[in-house]
């Protein structure tokens, strides 16, 4: 019985002594995502640099100065599984991958365009079934659209958009 006590009391002191540390496992780390142009359209990318694939559970995309209403975003539906993007694969704006759906006020969802030299926000957000530790818990960029002289469209990043510095 001796024993017993003792070890549960060793076990009881460990635990209280990881607990504090344990907190610090669960903080949302942001990392610099890729955006690029697929099929014509801005898409967030996971960085090559990547470790594992990223399970995606919202994806939001808004200008930078405005308020959060006006957005396109997309959630993952309850029960679905999430899209689990891997290094150097993307999800474009305006998709909405199965098990997803379109969120936010509904008489924003139709209404957001994407406008040239205007500086948005793009960011992905992992999905987390149960508390763990992940290294990354959100990917994020700061891009405008800009059109070159013969009209192709570009992205640039945040520093070199027209209203940046605002």
């Amino acid at each position: 019985m001796q024993n017993f006590k003792s070890t549960l009391a060793l076990l009881v002191a460990a635990g209280c002594c990881v607990a504090p540390d344990m907190a610090h496992a669960f903080q949302l780390v942001r990392e610099e995502a890729d955006i690029r142009l697929v099929d014509g359209t801005p898409a967030l990318c996971i960085p090559q640099k990547a470790k594992g694939s990223f399970p995606v559970a919202n994806l939001l995309l808004m200008e930078y100065y405005t308020l959060e209403s006006e957005r396109w975003a997309i959630s993952l539906k309850d029960d679905a599984k999430p899209t689990r993007l891997k290094r150097g694969h993307c999800i474009a704006y305006d998709s909405v991958p199965d098990g997803y759906e379109r969120d936010g006020p509904k008489d924003n969802r139709e209404n957001f365009q994407l406008k040239l030299n205007t500086t948005y926000y793009f960011q992905a957000i992992r999905h987390i079934p149960t508390l763990w530790y992940f290294r990354t818990a959100i990917y994020e960029s700061t891009f405008c659209l800009k059109s070159d002289a013969d009209g192709t469209l570009s992205i640039q990043k945040k520093s070199a958009c027209p209203d940046f510095s605002r």
